[in-house]
């Protein structure tokens, strides 16, 4: 009989306090991992949440710097200089009014901030209240020409003829300015063009494309869980006419407020910063050397371990305390309108 016994004392399986405590160092292991896990995803989220904001923010900013960069450039003039063609039509579809005008050379730059009803500048009705509207006007630098200048171009017999051909002809769906060091006229490719044969419209003259381009922050529909953007409002072709059409461009745009770098001397650098709201005259807009960016951005989506307790100050705004669960990312830039130093300091 003692074999049978010291059998079964060998097979005997785990006691009650041994089962417990392997329950609680598995359990302890796998808390462990959840917790690696669960950090690792916080952390994934941040870092794809925070690459996002940067990612919106530089290309938001690289639009809008490279329209202010061509400020005052209007081909071989300036905008004091500019007239409409006879044939241009006025009536464009959904135009802006004032200065912010499609057509209206008084200035190539004008801001406006949107009221409490969310307008602004007659042709806006969807942006976000207390945020600025930025209006550029300039051309395209990309010359269209009757070919090489001078004597007749023996490869193409059209060249030189008074016909813009070169690098292509003009598109009936654009608008273009033609220039010379003396005067430019903007005008429909549909229309007859301006001539620029000897004692013709714009003698010589060469085309540019026309660009007009509005930025603001359009608020999101009613209803809807997008977050505001950057939209731009541009001069182009909607299949039966010219006319200004809304783009959306960056998403998570949530304020956006400028400053104006004014020249009041003449000598083409700043003298003075101020918002739209000093700036009451196309003669202060032309003096205008330098704009300061300044651009919040928002996360898409709201992260509930996240609480936004920063303050943010935009231009000379009050500071924006959001206290809400939504990462957000603020930039500024400084960019130098040249052109219009140039235009500033040779007189034109």
């Amino acid at each position: 009989m003692m074999p049978a016994l010291t059998a079964r004392k060998h097979h005997r399986g785990y006691s009650l306090v041994e089962l417990m405590i392997g329950m609680l160092l598995g359990i302890m292991l796998i808390a462990g991992a959840v917790s690696v896990y669960l950090a690792s995803k916080r952390s994934f989220v941040e870092v794809e949440q925070v690459a996002a904001l940067s990612e919106n923010a530089r290309f938001a900013e690289q639009l809008i710097v490279d329209s202010l960069r061509h400020v005052g450039f209007l081909g071989e003039t300036t905008a004091g200089r500019v007239d409409r063609a006879p044939d241009l039509n006025l009536a464009v579809v959904g135009d802006c009014s004032g200065l912010a005008g499609v057509y209206d050379f008084a200035t190539d730059i004008f801001a406006d901030v949107v009221d409490a009803s969310n307008n602004a500048i007659g042709c806006i009705d969807d942006g976000v209240i207390g945020t600025d509207v930025l209006v550029i006007k300039h051309a395209v630098p990309q010359a269209y020409t009757d070919g090489p200048r001078g004597a007749k171009d023996p490869n193409n017999p059209t060249h030189n003829d008074g016909t813009i051909d070169s690098p292509t002809a003009l598109s009936a769906q654009r608008t273009y300015i033609m220039t010379n060091n003396i005067r430019g006229l903007v005008f429909d490719g549909a229309d007859p063009h301006p001539t620029i044969v000897t004692g013709g419209d714009v003698p010589d003259g060469v085309a540019w494309e026309y660009r007009f381009e509005v930025y603001y922050v359009r608020r999101p529909v009613a209803g809807s869980n997008r977050p505001p953007r950057l939209a731009r409002k541009v001069l182009a072709w909607d299949g039966a006419a010219m006319a200004v059409l809304t783009e959306d461009v960056v998403e998570g745009v949530e304020r956006l407020r400028f400053l104006f770098g004014v020249d009041t001397d003449g000598n083409g650098e700043v003298d003075t910063y101020e918002n739209e709201s000093g700036l009451s005259s196309a003669a202060d807009w032309a003096n205008v050397v330098s704009v300061e960016l300044f651009m919040l951005l928002r996360g898409a989506e709201p992260d509930a371990q996240y609480t936004d307790t920063k303050s943010y100050v935009l231009a000379n705004d009050p500071p924006y305390v959001p206290n809400d669960n939504v990462r957000r990312l603020l930039t500024q830039t400084s960019i130098s309108l040249r052109n219009i130093k140039l235009i500033i300091r040779g007189g034109a």
